[in-house]
């Protein structure tokens, strides 16, 4: 009995400090629509997956960019200076 209330204990506490996902926002948007109901998804890191999400839907969708996309700034490496030798 003291196995099941640890257990559940640990299992309560895994829950509770369980970090929440968070979503990516990609460069393109798929775009579903079609009476009153409309859906998007922009997760897509690529043209080619958007395209992927959307075949055979049927109805009205469309790849579009995403306006809300922002890249993450990725510093370049820093570049090595090489000295130029003449012949002396």
């Amino acid at each position: 009995m003291r196995m099941v209330v640890v257990l559940a204990a640990l299992a309560m506490a895994l829950v509770i400090v369980a970090l929440p996902g968070h979503a990516t926002e990609g460069p393109w948007c798929a775009r579903f629509w079609g009476g009153d109901d409309y859906y998007e998804s922009c997760s897509m890191r690529s043209f080619a997956m958007c395209l992927g999400e959307i075949r055979g839907t049927g109805g009205n969708t469309v790849c579009s960019p995403n306006p809300r996309y922002r890249p993450e700034f990725v510093d370049p490496a820093p570049r090595r200076k090489y000295r130029r030798r003449h012949p002396t």
